[in-house]
């Protein structure tokens, strides 16, 4: 009779830590899959957050970029004509003595298509 208790005893043991473990490996595969749900539905995707950025840059860079243009398209339409950039003709610079300062300098008035 003590053998028969001692394997019913072994029986219950084993069952019992087959139980428990299966129930921790469930346990861990929820808290994985409820983690993973609630990581995908609160966040971004990296292709998501690109758009963002780019979105962003663009919208900060807008001004800068029209700016640009806008003095491209005057150099364009200024060309090479050196009678608008007199100031830095060489040949209409004053010359001055060694060790001699520029006291009063008017600015030159800026001749633009544009401004008139």
């Amino acid at each position: 009779m003590p053998e028969e208790f001692f394997v019913l005893f072994m029986l219950l043991v084993l069952s019992t830590f087959g139980l428990a473990l299966v129930s921790m490996i469930l346990r861990h595969r929820r808290k994985q899959k409820s983690a993973v749900g609630a990581a995908s539905g609160s966040s971004m995707t990296t292709s998501e957050l690109e758009s963002m950025m780019r979105r962003a840059v663009e919208d900060a860079t807008a001004p800068l970029a029209a700016k640009i243009e806008s003095l491209e398209m005057e150099l364009v339409t200024y060309g090479s004509e050196r009678k608008y950039l007199g100031a830095h003709d060489a040949s209409t610079r004053i010359p001055l003595d060694e060790g001699q300062e520029v006291q009063e300098v008017e600015p030159m008035a800026a001749r633009s298509k544009n401004r008139g």
